[in-house]
């Protein structure tokens, strides 16, 4: 059996883009077992990172690499959205410091690898929702050596809204929409159509409306469910009635 699946593992490293994470569970789905696993570590074909984790020899796996592996591996929804997406991926920057962790989302209920978790915990901040539908806003990064799944610029947009005020305050939010001169309406719309979170819809369409964007105009609000009831931001703020929202006044920060 050794035998027979060596040429299966050459294969598999050849084609296995570099600086990815090799999983033991995609490993055993195509037919290399934990045993053998042991075996083509032991002989220097493969390099344990962790329990349940390996990367080619000669080879370092960042958090992009790692992120490659959960999603086009073990088909995870876990991507880099919210702040970290603005700030890598669509130059969204301001004076807001960046000396924070990466901001991962996925799907309420997914737990990522243990290996993921303990190799990179100094990193990452995981959030779990379905605020969002799971796919939409969804699109692909290509780093060089591979590709990542991550939130378009309009879906970490909300990500980050979803944040406020426990990770992110107000006045950080109003700073991020107030650059957000270049961005696709539709994608907005068909985002808050689907968004179930009562406070990033109204949060969102209050800082838009607030700084005057052109491109607020083109949302159709009346397609946009924003629930009953006041939906408290900030402790101690002020009562905003076309929103029915309670937020410090942002415009005087």
């Amino acid at each position: 059996m050794s035998t027979e699946n060596e040429p299966k593992l050459k294969q598999l490293l050849f084609n296995l883009p570099k600086n990815t994470v090799i999983t033991s569970k995609y490993l055993a789905c195509i037919g290399i077992s934990h045993n053998l696993q042991k075996r083509y570590e032991k002989n220097g074909w493969l390099k344990r990172i962790y329990l349940g984790a390996y990367s080619k020899p000669n080879e370092t796996c960042d958090i992009n690499g790692a992120i490659n592996a959960l999603q086009y591996q073990l088909e995870s929804s876990i991507h880099i959205g919210g702040l970290s997406a603005l700030n890598n991926f669509y130059g969204i920057t301001h004076n807001i410091s960046f000396n924070r962790k990466q901001q991962l989302f996925g799907y309420r209920g997914e737990k990522p690898p243990k290996w993921f978790k303990s190799l990179y915990e100094n990193e990452i901040e995981i959030y779990t929702t379905t605020f969002l539908p799971k796919e939409m806003g969804i699109t692909e990064y290509n780093t060089g050596n591979f590709s990542i799944k991550i939130s378009n610029l309009e879906r970490a947009v909300l990500e980050m809204i979803y944040l406020v005020p426990d990770n992110i305050t107000p006045n950080e939010a109003y700073q991020i929409v107030e650059l957000l001169t270049t961005v696709k309406p539709k994608e907005f719309q068909k985002l808050l159509e689907n968004c179930s979170s009562i406070k990033v819809k109204r949060l969102f369409l209050y800082l838009a409306d607030t700084i005057s964007h052109p491109w607020f105009k083109k949302l159709d609000i009346s397609k946009i469910k924003l629930g009953n009831g006041v939906r408290e931001i900030t402790t101690g703020g002020k009562y905003n009635a076309k929103y029915s929202i309670i937020i410090d006044n942002i415009e005087k920060i």
